[in-house]
Order: structure tokens, then sequence, then C-alpha cells
């Protein structure tokens, strides 16, 4: 025959003791399992780094793609802006400067660019006027 009614135990006044040895043992366990927790948590980290760091380098060479095409593109403007042909169209179009008549043309030799080194001046004498030399362009201006 079963009982009907159930009374609650309280047991308020009931101390565990603890368990010294128990204790012991799971710190034991803790600290022998924590080496290998280490070792899996630094390999997780490495693996995780270099997939940034292959992200990072992705992102990088894009860069450096474009900026090598920008450059390229770049150097070719200038020289379709620097091409001889253009200049001198520009010149003559938008200028309106017309080709030197052979009247006009003066040709200096390279040898008449050096000129002696003036002498030293004396003290009381007046200083010599300056002396204007042409200069030579590498196009012949």
């Amino acid at each position: 025959m079963a009982y009907a009614v159930r009374r609650p135990i309280e047991n308020v006044y009931l101390v565990r003791e603890r368990d010294r040895r128990r204790t012991r043992e799971l710190a034991a366990f803790l600290l022998a399992a924590l080496p290998p927790m280490l070792v899996l948590f630094g390999a997780i980290w490495a693996n995780l780094e270099t997939v940034r760091l292959g992200y990072q380098l992705a992102t990088v060479e894009k860069q450096r793609d474009a900026l090598l095409e920008r450059n390229r593109q770049l150097r070719m403007d200038r020289a379709q802006a620097t091409a001889l042909g253009r200049v001198d169209e520009i010149a003559r179009r938008t200028l309106g400067l017309v080709p030197p008549v052979p009247g006009q043309i003066v040709l200096i030799q390279d040898g008449a660019l050096d000129a002696p080194a003036a002498p030293a001046a004396r003290p009381g004498a007046s200083p010599a006027p300056p002396t204007t030399a042409a200069t030579s362009t590498e196009e012949g201006f």
C-alpha cells in the first residue's frame, strides 16, 4: 500500500564535508589538460592568422596590380602628350607659330660656348661688364 501524502524532508542543518582527495584529482586533471588545450588554441590561432594574412595579401596584390596599370596608363598619356608631332601641331594651330625662315636661324658651335674664364679683378679696378653666353638645348634653340 502506498502512502497518499508525501511529506517534504528538510535537511537545512545537514552540512556536506568537502572531499579533499577529489579536489586534488580535479586540480590534477585540469593541470594535465591545460598544455594540450594551449597547443590546440595555438594551432587554431595560427590557422586563423594564416587565413587573415592570405586575404590581406590578396588585397595588396590587387592594389599593386591596379597601381601598375595606372602607372602604365600615365606613362602612355605622358608619351602621347610629349610627342613632337603633337607639340608641333599645337604650336602651329593653337599658338599660331610658324617655322623660322632661313634668315632667323643662327647656328652656334659648341666650342663658342666654352668661354675663357674671366681674369681675377685687381683691387681698385672697375669690374668688367657681365658677359652673356648663348646656351644650346637639345632642340637646338
